[in-house]
């Protein structure tokens, strides 16, 4: 693969920089308890001398500020993890400005089926494919490897993400612009995290592909999920990878599984005890949000019990006349939505019953964001009307 060279003029571009402003202020309108967010407000207002200042502090050198660190309950993973968020200005902007230039050079060597942080590429993308392997070749997808990297971005070396990027990259400008992104580490929480994690896979999506001990693989960011005729293949496979993760400081977590893959409703009869031969556990492969047998998918069953909490807790503010915040309407539109993409018609019935909550939910989603654009523009209009009074605004 070529490496490519003159970015550094297209990163410091004025196209390039008010798309990144605008992109980054798009998601910052509002602080915790609905509070606005003042320095999103200034950067609108100014939003010509931002350009500039950010442009000469990418000629002059960026120089990370220290991000805010913290502990946050993950509710889908059920464990904590240690967040850290970068200063908005200016290193959420350089953030977002560095990887609209280099996206087309990552995405250039990506594997088809690497999903999760790529527009396009989230958990329906892999989940259909999943569910089309299965429910088409019951033969190469006899068995099944899950693997999930242990520690992933706690253990990313910098040395790690650079060795990779010089690998696709010669500007030796934007290289240094990297080098001090991800001088604290890959941390969870950085937008070029993800990015840099996905790239530093590629060349294990490769390896995996090329090595001919499977059949088919989809990796859902560090979570691998391997289909295979033979075990032993699989076996094997596993062991590849876990040489070409030490070499690069990582390791696999020690959870990882072969197994068979369930037949619908047993169809296939499995050897008996009785001839000497031990029965083979077989099960559901379990993989972005769902469980996947033949010809059919279903929830988790976590999944199932976030849904019914969500809409208990809507259903008794309905009952009582009580508001329902747009937060709790929107979560509950997402689970709902789960739904559509596996087997659940019985279930919908009992949920559902005649009901028209999706409908209700996005009224109530529409109208907290209609309201909020409209307070946004109020406020911003608020502090023109204070500045050409002459009084100083922050």
């Amino acid at each position: 693969m070529k490496r490519v060279g003159n970015l550094f003029p297209q990163l410091i571009s004025d196209e390039n920089l008010e798309m990144a402003i605008r992109e980054v202020n798009r998601t910052h309108h509002w602080r915790s308890h609905h509070r606005p967010n003042l320095c999103t407000a200034w950067v609108e207002e100014t939003m010509p001398k931002r350009i500039v200042e950010l442009r000469n502090i990418l000629i002059n050198g960026f120089v990370q500020q220290e991000p805010r660190r913290s502990e946050r309950w993950d509710v889908s993973a059920r464990k904590m993890r240690k967040i850290c968020e970068p200063i908005q200005w200016p290193d959420q902007y350089v953030h977002h400005a560095l990887i609209q230039v280099i996206q087309p050079i990552m995405m250039r060597g990506m594997d088809r089926y690497c999903c999760g942080s790529i527009r396009g590429r989230g958990t329906h993308y892999a989940a259909k494919a999943i569910k089309h392997w299965m429910n088409n070749d019951y033969k190469r997808t006899k068995y099944c490897l899950c693997g999930d990297i242990r520690h992933f971005y706690d253990n990313l070396s910098q040395k790690t993400v650079m060795d990779r990027m010089r690998h696709l990259i010669k500007d030796y400008r934007v290289l240094d612009l990297i080098e001090r992104i991800t001088a604290n580490g890959v941390c969870i929480g950085a937008y070029t995290s993800q990015w840099f994690a996905n790239t530093v896979l590629q060349p294990l999506d490769v390896m995996i592909r090329s090595s001919g001990l499977c059949s088919y693989y989809v990796r859902y960011m560090d979570n691998l999920t391997i289909f295979g005729p033979n075990k032993r293949k699989l076996h094997k496979l596993r062991k590849l990878i876990v040489i070409w993760l030490q070499e690069h400081g990582l390791k696999l977590k020690n959870d990882w599984q072969v197994f068979r893959v369930a037949f619908k409703e047993l169809k296939i009869k499995l050897p008996s005890p009785r001839n000497g031969v031990k029965r083979q556990k077989s099960r559901m492969p379990d993989a972005v949000g769902y469980r996947y047998g033949r010809d059919y998918t279903i929830p988790r069953k976590y999944t199932l019990f976030r849904l019914k909490r969500a809409l208990i807790s809507y259903k008794k503010r309905k009952e009582h006349n009580r508001p329902i915040p747009s937060k709790l309407a929107a979560g509950l539109l997402s689970r709902l939505g789960q739904l559509q993409h596996c087997n659940n018609y019985n279930l919908y019935k009992m949920l559902y019953k005649g009901e028209k909550i999706v409908r209700d939910l996005k009224k109530i989603v529409r109208i907290a964001q209609r309201n909020d654009m409209i307070s946004w523009n109020e406020f911003l209009e608020q502090r023109k009307i204070l500045k050409q009074n002459g009084f100083t605004v922050a």
